[in-house]
């Protein structure tokens, strides 16, 4: 098996945690499962355990997933997703760059999928509010909201495309995985534009930016 949980974690013995695991061991990699700010996909170093080339690492499973949502959408593992960080602040008016964002939601979505609901709207904040640094308004979350809104009636049905494919694919992987359907389809399907309200509901208006740049 290639899923490694630090002893007493929360999240251990989580059966979701397992199939995504094996999801992930088909795209060779190792999962790591502790406690801190790490959620990434790197190469692997001396020390890490297993022996496949790539090592996800996650503080938990609700990140584990956002992880495993990435490497879907940029179809196998490797450093960071592939993402250019030179590129940063990225522009929403480059569709590749502004593919990023999207894809970035949709992570945050289907996450919140296989996540408690109790926990949808508190999981979904925490995602979005770090975005912004790849926009070059890091701690400005309601720029960044304004930000979204701006983008999303500029190109009007792109980031629900992707949120629909990423929820189509994640199950298509957990269930090539061995996963039965009860643990393949997720506890609920929430949409974006959902999620979005209940949150944008609690943040300031920022000062109007004017439409995005085409």
């Amino acid at each position: 098996m290639n899923l490694y949980v630090e002893p007493g974690h929360p999240d251990a013995g989580a059966p979701l945690l397992g199939w995504f695991a094996r999801a992930l061991a088909a795209m060779d990699g190792e999962v790591v499962i502790a406690p801190g700010d790490d959620n990434l996909v790197r190469s692997r170093r001396p020390g890490d355990p297993g022996a496949r080339p790539f090592v996800v690492v996650a503080s938990g499973l609700p990140n584990l997933v956002h992880e495993f949502v990435h490497a879907i959408q940029f179809g196998r593992l490797a450093d960071d997703h592939g993402i250019d960080y030179g590129l940063i602040p990225l522009d929403v008016a480059v569709a590749e760059q502004r593919r990023i964002l999207w894809e970035e939601l949709a992570c945050s979505v289907i996450s919140c999928a296989y996540a408690p609901a109790a926990v949808t709207d508190a999981w979904f904040k925490e995602q979005v509010e770090i975005q912004g640094v790849f926009y070059g308004l890091e701690g400005d979350v309601p720029g960044f909201a304004g930000l979204v809104d701006r983008t999303r009636a500029a190109y009007p049905g792109e980031l629900e495309a992707v949120v629909e494919a990423a929820y189509r694919a994640v199950e298509r992987a957990l269930v090539a995985a061995g996963a039965p359907a009860e643990v393949s389809l997720p506890m609920q399907r929430p949409e974006f534009s959902g999620l979005w309200a209940r949150y944008r509901a609690g943040i300031p208006v920022a000062a109007d930016m004017g439409p995005v740049a085409e």
